[in-house]
């Protein structure tokens, strides 16, 4: 049996799959994999330790709890759903509110490449798209403000 090499795209995206709290199954489909290749993948690059169990929760320190009282999932009430709505925004307002922040970034990538496969350099180590959105909503939550959604990097 062959195996496919997993590219840096693949495993950005199972890493925020599983981060957001995703099953294992679902990430496998998203992803066009097994789930047992999801599981290794996801200590190999050390996206979850050995030692965590595939039910287990993360362990909770008062930096993780800070952080968790302020990134909540979407609810699904009409208020809280309308609320989520207002924070899609283009991919260009994050690299606005980046520079606003005076965070410097040249976009590698060629012309005309889907965002999600986007490079861009930062104090001369490469980025994907979805962690420049990583690096704008990390500031976000810092500055208690509401994360940035971006169609195509998150879901």
């Amino acid at each position: 049996m062959t195996t496919q090499e997993w590219s840096p795209l693949e495993i950005n995206q199972a890493r925020e799959y599983f981060l957001y709290g995703l099953p294992i199954k679902n990430i496998a489909q998203k992803l066009g994999r097994t789930p047992s290749s999801i599981n290794k993948a996801l200590t190999r690059f050390g996206i979850r330790s050995i030692t965590q169990r595939r039910h287990s929760l993360p362990k909770i320190t008062a930096k993780t709890k800070t952080m968790e009282s302020k990134l909540q999932p979407p609810g699904f009430d009409k208020k809280s759903l309308k609320k989520q709505l207002d924070n899609w925004v283009s991919f260009w307002k994050v690299c606005n509110y980046l520079s606003a922040e005076n965070i410097c970034f040249y976009e590698q990538s060629p012309h005309g490449t889907a965002l999600e496969q986007r490079t861009f350099l930062v104090d001369n180590k490469i980025f994907s798209s979805s962690q420049l959105l990583l690096m704008a909503n990390k500031i976000r939550v810092e500055n208690n403000q509401s994360a940035f959604l971006v169609d195509e990097l998150s879901w």
